[in-house]
């Protein structure tokens, strides 16, 4: 995930995580076994940035309007991250 600033970024709970997403535990835990968000160790005890929560917030849009699996919207996400990428670079 991208770096961010310790300091002044919001830090989650998995719990936490798992409530501002629909209360759908198994679904976040699909998106980093996806890697849609990098974690170190196991789910139930990281801590999450805000950066994460927005990314995990945006594939379970993409679920709800797209119907995407865990997979499909990690992979759109990836898309999305190269293609800003991609932008950056011609600006």
């Amino acid at each position: 995930d991208k770096p961010m600033n310790q300091e002044y970024d919001v830090q989650l709970s998995f719990e936490e995580l798992v409530h501002a997403c629909d209360n759908d535990r198994q679904w976040v835990v699909s998106l980093i076994e996806e890697n849609a968000i990098s974690i170190s160790g196991e789910p139930h005890l990281a801590t999450f940035s805000g950066y994460q929560l927005a990314r995990v917030r945006r594939a379970r849009r993409l679920h709800r309007d797209f119907d995407a699996s865990a997979a499909a919207a990690a992979l759109i996400l990836e898309l999305l991250d190269e293609l800003e990428e991609l932008r950056k670079l011609n600006n």
